[in-house]
């Protein structure tokens, strides 16, 4: 890949293959300031992706932690978390599930910013 856009911020806004005809493009589309971000992940998600909209996030994490007690029964779980978004929902969502069946441990991952994981 090769640098084809920048930004005052931002050195490899833009990539691209020529040989392979692949492009790409970095921005968020998910933060309110950019404009027609909504519309933008709507259409890649439903005409690209063809993703049905049949869900909703109450639906998710019901049906998610029934999964989880399914899965475990009456063992124990440990889970590492490292502060990061992802682990922590991930161990929340666990201890929402089983409760004291699960134990999440803190992981220092060497990448936290200066006493963040006092």
């Amino acid at each position: 890949f090769a640098d084809c856009g920048t930004t005052a911020n931002t050195e490899h806004a833009a990539v691209a293959n020529i040989e392979r005809n692949i492009y790409g493009l970095q921005f968020h589309p998910e933060v309110t300031h950019t404009k027609f971000g909504t519309q933008i992940l709507s259409n890649f998600v439903h005409e690209i992706c063809h993703c049905v909209g049949d869900w909703s996030m109450r639906n998710f994490i019901e049906e998610a932690t029934q999964e989880i007690r399914k899965m475990v029964g009456d063992e124990l779980v440990i889970g590492a978390v490292s502060g990061g978004v992802d682990s922590t929902v991930a161990a929340v969502l666990m201890k929402k599930a089983i409760g004291d069946q699960f134990q999440a441990v803190f992981v220092n991952n060497g990448v936290l910013r200066k006493d963040e994981d006092t």
